[in-house]
């Protein structure tokens, strides 16, 4: 599935999880759509151009820096462009 799709997968679950009678049918379609979620996220995901991925810059053999760009996590949520 594209992201497109799986974007309209997880507002549809959304939906139902809203509509949902009981609790374990609300945190069923929640669950589902968290592993739809994290699919959308991991899809997004780029390595930092800054410090390739490593989340910090080394500065000399003893000192490093938290990379500014991406915070330190290591990578960077690309924008995907809807025509």
């Amino acid at each position: 599935m594209n992201n497109q799709e799986l974007k309209v997968n997880y507002k549809k679950l959304i939906k139902k999880a809203v509509k949902a009678n009981g609790r374990k049918e609300t945190v069923f379609y929640l669950n589902r759509a968290a592993k739809i979620k994290s699919k959308i996220y991991s899809n997004t995901k780029v390595n930092c151009f800054r410090c390739n991925g490593a989340g910090f810059l080394r500065i000399s053999l003893d000192e490093t820096k938290t990379c500014l760009s991406c915070y330190g996590k290591g990578f960077l949520i690309k924008e995907i462009q809807q025509v």
